[in-house]
Formats: C-alpha cells, structure tokens, sequence
C-alpha cells in the first residue's frame, strides 16, 4: 500500500511577505480614498440642500418682515387718528 504525503511548501521568501502585504495597504488605501469620496459627495448635496432652505427661510422672513411693517405702520397711523 502507498502512502501519499503531503508536499510541505518552502518556506515563504521575505519577497512573497512584502507582496502579500503591499497589496493588502493598497486595498486598504483604495478603500479609505473611496470612502472620503463618498462623503464629500454626500456633504456637498447636503450642504447645497442646506443652502436652499436658508434662501427659502431668508426670502420668507423678508416678506413676513415687510408685511409686519406695513401692518405697524396702519397700527400706528390708527393710533394717531384716535388721539
């Protein structure tokens, strides 16, 4: 009866190390630079969201502001009448 044994690899050369390791950093680099891509991405959408609501709020405080004025104005021209 044969028997068959396993062939045991060489040891690993410190050039195999370095290779396996150089591409495990690039992955994970490539990976970190993808991510903050993503979030500036997601930022600059958020961020001009933002800016639209302030234009929005900002053109409704005016409007409410001038009709305030408008209605103090009448207010006081009544109050005047009055006395």
């Amino acid at each position: 009866m044969e028997v068959h044994h396993h062939p045991h690899p060489g040891k690993k050369k410190f050039k195999e190390y370095f290779l396996e390791f150089l591409m495990i950093f690039l992955a994970v680099t490539l990976g970190f630079f993808a991510e903050q891509l993503r979030e500036r991405s997601a930022e600059k959408t958020k961020e001009k969201e933002y800016m639209r609501e302030i234009i929005e709020n900002l053109k409704y405080d005016t409007t409410r502001c001038t009709l305030n004025a408008l209605e103090n104005v009448q207010e006081q021209a009544g109050l005047d009448s009055l006395s």
